[in-house]
């Protein structure tokens, strides 16, 4: 009896989890919790990107109709000055007309006295009364241009759209 008697290890399973185990979750939960934590991260920042794309969006069509308003309101401002250029310019030619008219008409009569008068007296003195005649038609001529000067007659109702526009 001298021989020891080594009797074989037996491992019976426990109720504990094996440390190398516990240490494998640990690990698997912080790596679980760091995913969660950068996607809400990268959530955020995708949605602050898209509010200030659509911020930027509304600027720059906000701009576009401003521009679009102003460039309207030109033209129109280029139409009312291209329409009262051109009653100034009906006015001008009408007025012309007028006098050109007057003038002949005056031209003829002194021209029925002047051909009568060379019949009576000498053709020189009654060429100085149709000169005569011709500079107070012309002097008349010039105060009726002075009459027929345009006035200012500023159609506002263009302005008024537009200021109705930004209210």
């Amino acid at each position: 009896m001298s021989e020891k008697v080594v009797l074989p290890k037996f491992d019976l399973p426990s109720e504990s989890m094996h440390p190398a185990i516990k240490a494998v979750l640990s690990v698997g939960l912080v790596l679980l919790l760091a995913m969660v934590i950068l996607g809400g991260a990268v959530w955020k920042r995708r949605s602050v990107q898209l509010a200030a794309e659509a911020r930027v969006e509304a600027l720059i069509a906000a701009r576009t109709a401003e521009a679009n308003a102003v460039a309207e309101a030109a033209k129109a401002r280029a139409a009312e000055a291209a329409a009262r250029e051109a009653a100034a310019q009906a006015k001008i030619s009408a007025t012309k007309a007028a006098t050109a008219a007057a003038i002949a008409a005056k031209t003829e009569g002194s021209k029925t006295l002047a051909s009568a008068g060379h019949h009576r007296a000498g053709a020189a003195h009654h060429h100085g009364k149709a000169v005569a005649a011709k500079g107070a038609v012309a002097a008349k001529a010039g105060t009726d241009e002075k009459k027929a000067a345009p006035k200012s007659t500023r159609n506002n109702d263009a302005i008024d759209k537009l200021l109705a526009q930004y209210k």
